[in-house]
């Protein structure tokens, strides 16, 4: 079987890090990214059993996403297709796999790198206020999703209590959901914030 790997010059493979801090939910968004990017991946790798074909392709990736094994691209991958992110199209004979238009939309909204919340005209006067309380085996997702909530602009009350005035719920189901943590994270609007004060300095609401 003749396996195909074309990656887009415009795409920075390799940025990621280790096996260690890196969850299936950002593995998963990366390899999103790839696909849209021109990465064309066999749609075998779905199976849980793989040709051996596929291992070049496999731990070229793995290299490329700078992990050591090849279980987590599989599992996320498969994780992207239970999600109907990517769906399986046949392309110069072969079955690869592709963006779905759900994946087109995600893709396009929620790239990591140039999410922000929007800011409207004039603010509605409610807290979004993100609580989450992720058990210790999935420490590096819950690292993941802190960070992740600091670099949209969240103001942290708490050590896993995060408050933005502005709408972004659409933002925190889609990276909780890929975080692999949706379960233990709460969205909460509400009119009154202790320290409400400081919290509009601090997103120049005044």
């Amino acid at each position: 079987m003749q396996i195909k790997m074309r990656v887009s010059k415009s795409h920075k493979l390799g940025r990621g890090p280790s096996d260690r801090s890196h969850p299936r939910g950002k593995l998963a968004i990366e390899l999103l990214a790839m696909i849209a990017d021109g990465v064309m991946i066999p749609a075998a790798c779905l199976s849980p059993i793989l040709p051996k074909a596929l291992r070049p392709l496999l731990n070229e990736l793995s290299k490329r996403c700078r992990i050591k094994r090849c279980e987590p691209l599989t599992k996320s991958l498969s994780y992207l297709y239970r999600k109907r992110l990517v769906s399986v199209t046949e392309k110069e004979g072969q079955k690869i796999l592709t963006l779905s238009e759900e994946g087109k939309k995600r893709i396009l909204h929620f790239n990591l790198d140039k999410m922000v919340i929007k800011r409207p005209v004039k603010w509605d006067g409610y807290w979004r206020i993100v609580l989450f309380d992720i058990p210790e085996r999935k420490k590096q997702a819950r690292e993941s999703l802190r960070s992740m909530l600091k670099q949209l602009g969240f103001h942290q009350l708490q050590k896993s209590c995060f408050v933005h005035p502005f709408d972004c719920k659409s933002e925190i189901d889609f990276i909780s959901e890929l975080f692999e943590v949706s379960p233990y994270v709460n969205y909460i609007l509400a009119k009154e914030v202790e320290g409400i004060a400081a919290l509009k300095k601090f997103f120049h609401l005044e």
